[in-house]
């Protein structure tokens, strides 16, 4: 690939008649770094991509001459690794996704990194938002916008129905339910609306329809949420333990029994039945039930356990999936450092 790459770049900087001290100056690099793309030393950034490609005339994958697969591959790594995407980089993500969107075979595909490279940056914004509001609390703390600010930031609880109801999603998935009919996972996502909007006869309704088609331990789960959302906890209680008592192999029924109590901060019983969901999971395991757990030791302020379920994930991405660094890691380590300090 080197080679391929270090051809294309020499062929195309001829064509247009330029030096390789002229494609330096305009890419605002050395000419040496030019001399090793062309003699297979080194291969170009990827943040250079962009410009490069403008510069010679040529779209990013005719000049870097990979398979679409390869573009994507990268894509979604940069998506799932990278703590910030730079400017430069999510440009050349961005352009090379939709220049594949009139690409049948590809567009679902695209769009959906699409979607999710435009939510990693949404992200990236609020954390720097959460940031700049907490120092403007620091300066003003009674100030209500600073507070709206953190809260926006950080995807705080708004109490004003008006702007916290999800009747547009709910709409969006009665539509869409009809349409997938077999499609189960519909169910459940107009079910979570449902539920927390509090229309829990319409819920009841969407719950039976899922059963028909999905029968299992989703029928006491959501059976009980819609009876706590009611204001009936001890038939509630009732059906989350049925739940488990018919599905005792589910490693699924196990870890939402344990979301259910972490709802209700019985802490001890949720830690239980998280560990009993991760203990029956296959590999490779998920993080979820672990991170719940040292979330709940931090809460207790039990900082030395949480760091122990922190060291506990860290070891189980290395092993389970091959994950060593990235910004995923890289969270896990700063909060093991903060726990220390505290």
């Amino acid at each position: 690939m080197n080679i391929e790459i270090g051809k294309k770049i020499k062929t195309l900087r001829l064509q247009k008649g330029m030096t390789q001290e002229e494609l330096a100056t305009k890419l605002n690099i050395s000419s040496q770094a030019i001399s090793k793309w062309e003699n297979n030393v080194t291969m170009p950034d990827i943040q250079i991509l962009p410009d490069l490609s403008v510069i010679l005339g040529v779209t990013i994958d005719e000049l870097f001459a990979l398979t679409d697969d390869t573009h994507v591959e990268r894509i979604e790594n940069m998506i799932s690794t990278e703590h910030f995407i730079s400017k430069d980089d999510f440009s050349y993500a961005e352009q090379f996704l939709k220049e594949r969107l009139t690409n049948d075979e590809k567009k679902s595909q695209c769009l959906t990194l699409l979607a999710q490279l435009h939510i990693h940056r949404s992200e990236e914004h609020r954390e720097l938002a959460s940031h700049y509001a907490k120092e403007a609390l620091l300066l003003d703390p009674h100030k209500k916008s600073n507070h709206n600010a953190l809260r926006d930031a950080e995807n705080g609880v708004i109490f004003d129905w008006n702007f916290s109801n999800r009747h547009k999603l709910i709409e969006y998935y009665k539509n869409f339910v009809p349409n997938h009919p077999d499609y189960w996972k519909s169910y459940v996502w107009l079910m979570n609306y449902l539920i927390a909007d509090g229309r829990c006869t319409e819920a009841k309704e969407t719950l039976e329809s899922l059963n028909e088609i999905r029968p299992g331990y989703l029928y006491q789960l959501y059976g009980g949420l819609i009876c706590k959302e009611e204001g009936n906890l001890s038939q509630a209680l009732i059906l989350w333990e049925q739940m488990t008592e018919l599905h005792p192999h589910e490693w699924l029924a196990w870890s939402s029994r344990g979301d259910c109590m972490a709802k209700l901060c019985r802490y001890d019983e949720a830690i239980e039945y998280y560990s009993k969901g991760y203990e029956l999971q296959p590999s490779p395991k998920y993080t979820d039930a672990l991170e719940a757990i040292y979330h709940i030791y931090e809460i207790q302020g039990k900082y030395e356990k949480a760091i122990e379920k922190l060291q506990e994930i860290i070891a189980l991405l290395e092993r389970d999936w091959k994950t060593t660094e990235g910004k995923t890691v890289d969270f896990y380590r700063g909060e093991i450092e903060n726990f220390k300090k505290l």
